[in-house]
């Protein structure tokens, strides 16, 4: 059977379980009770809580699943580990997309969920040991974030690679890697790239503006240029500044890659309304 005929089963056991749950607790809690005394907003409210929530959610989760089919057709079923999306870590994974999409109705983290739950049980990311901390991921980071990592991707072979005779598939890794972008962050940009610091998915890199003193007798061959070269420094310190720059970290390379990004340009023209590209 097709993993994507398994999906309505999946997806109906889900939305009646998430619904049984729901309005058991606003029984329990008594807060259908005491929202029904405000006229008109009190059920509005209770009708956003129950049944208006729980098919918004429905329409997110067959999304989600729309892109998860999607993602495995793409691989090709037959690359996929089919008892690993019968296993219990892949039923934890599943479980925090199904708890993220209670609190999101972003369609591009959607279908980052859907796309990394798929590629979770496919060569390469089978035996990943942090897909769980990159699935909580979406729900830290905004769009912001996420469109950040993307810029800071690496990108194409530098320009100093002969087209004729490239190198092997290791060295172009390697280039690529070292001549990936660094951003220098303005205004707000500073805050989140912070935070992706903080998680470990870029790297900052601190310069000063202060240059090192190099005046060791042998480079001058008198003290006027001793003088200068003293004055140069002085003039350095009395101002200084630190230029703060970012690039991708190993993680944040690894995230991007399990969440399909940045999408490639058949995707992009597939998902115009999709703003997360290179």
């Amino acid at each position: 059977m097709p993993i994507d005929e398994e999906q309505p089963d999946v997806a109906l056991t889900i939305n009646n379980e998430a619904k049984r749950m729901l309005q058991g607790k606003l029984v329990s809690s008594g807060v259908a009770g005491g929202l029904s005394l405000i006229p008109g907003v009190g059920a509005a409210v209770i009708e956003l809580m129950t049944e208006l929530a729980i098919q918004r959610t429905n329409n997110r989760v067959k999304e989600m699943f729309e892109h998860f089919t999607a993602k495995i057709r793409d691989i090709g079923e037959e690359k996929v580990d089919r008892e690993w999306f019968r296993s219990e870590e892949f039923q934890t994974l599943l479980f925090e997309a199904l708890r993220q999409l209670h609190v999101t109705h972003d369609r591009e983290k959607i279908e980052m969920l859907g796309t990394a739950l798929a590629n979770s049980g496919a060569p390469g990311f089978k035996e990943e040991e942090r897909k769980d901390l990159f699935i909580r991921f979406v729900r830290e980071l905004t769009l912001q974030h996420i469109k950040m990592l993307v810029e800071l991707a690496p990108g194409g072979l530098p320009s100093l690679v002969s087209p004729v005779q490239p190198p092997d598939e290791k060295t172009q890794r390697s280039l690529r890697w070292n001549w990936r972008p660094a951003l220098e962050p303005k205004d707000d940009d500073l805050l989140a790239l912070q935070m992706l610091h903080a998680y470990g998915l870029v790297e900052e890199n601190l310069k000063s503006s202060i240059e090192e003193p190099n005046i060791l007798p042998s480079r001058f061959t008198n003290d006027s240029q001793i003088r200068d070269a003293v004055k140069r420094f002085a003039k350095s310190i009395e101002n200084p500044s630190v230029t703060r720059t970012f690039r991708i970290s190993p993680l944040g390379d690894e995230f991007l890659k399990f969440m399909g990004l940045p999408k490639s340009q058949k995707q992009t023209s597939d998902s115009p309304s999709n703003p997360i590209t290179p």
